[in-house]
């Protein structure tokens, strides 16, 4: 699936923004506490490089994520961040008009502390269900709580201003709930990495989430009996969650 280059990311009205109030009714720090430790410490270091080597070596292809049907809802829960910027989480269905999800992503908890950040680790918001089978897109707008002309990354890499990769996306199954997770780690700054005489640290972990409900294809990755980091991926050389559900 491609994306528009030009989205509508208007600013949000009061009515359209998710308030603190109506959509963080749930947290799944609160609720379980297992899953989100299991994501949580997994986030990569800040500034920790992934090389483009590493980070293309992605358990799901963040381009084919999808709600495949049912009466489940999609839930999007917000794990950490490592970012300077304040950062907006948004969505779009079917490659559709673009939706707030999250309109100031900072947070006391988080991995680059900001004691008046609106939200807390583990905070979740509903996307509902949708008609059959539909296609997710899941972007962020780069310090876009400030700056309204921010830059658009999401998982069309043609897409990007930069040209470059800027999401990760790996899967989980939760043998315990019997439900599909995708955890997606982006990245939110333009360019290349410092040592190849650029301006970003690419270490993926600027923005992350786990999405409840969804599924995507798989790609090429290591033997299957491998296991990862799941934003971290060699880079840290840390065991994380294993590449099969049957394993898990």
């Amino acid at each position: 699936m491609k994306l528009n280059t030009t989205l509508a990311l208007a600013a949000a009205t009061a009515t359209g923004l998710l308030s603190a109030t109506s959509a963080y009714g749930f947290n799944l720090k609160t609720e379980r506490s297992d899953l989100f430790n299991l994501f949580n410490e997994r986030v990569n270091q800040e500034r920790l490089w992934m090389e483009d080597s590493s980070a293309k070596m992605l358990e799901l292809d963040p381009e084919t994520l999808r709600w495949t049907g049912g009466v489940d809802p999609v839930d999007v829960f917000f794990i950490n961040e490592g970012a300077g910027y304040r950062n907006q989480l948004f969505y779009s269905a079917n490659g559709g008009t673009a939706e707030m999800i999250f309109a100031d992503i900072a947070s006391p908890e988080s991995i680059l502390k900001e004691a008046n950040g609106p939200m807390k680790l583990g905070d979740g918001a509903s996307l509902g269900t949708f008609a059959g089978d539909t296609s997710l897109d899941f972007r962020i707008k780069a310090n876009g709580a400030n700056n309204s002309n921010g830059k658009i990354y999401g998982a069309d890499i043609s897409a990007n201003a930069d040209g470059l990769q800027h999401v990760v996306a790996y899967e989980y199954f939760d043998k315990v709930a019997k439900e599909n997770w995708v955890i997606l780690g982006f990245e939110d700054l333009f360019g290349v990495h410092y040592n190849e005489g650029g301006s970003s640290d690419r270490d993926f972990n600027d923005v992350v989430i786990a999405v409840r409900g969804v599924t995507g294809d798989r790609v090429s990755v290591p033997e299957p009996s491998s296991t990862v980091a799941v934003l971290g991926l060699a880079a840290l050389g840390m065991a994380g969650l294993r590449k099969s559900k049957k394993e898990l």
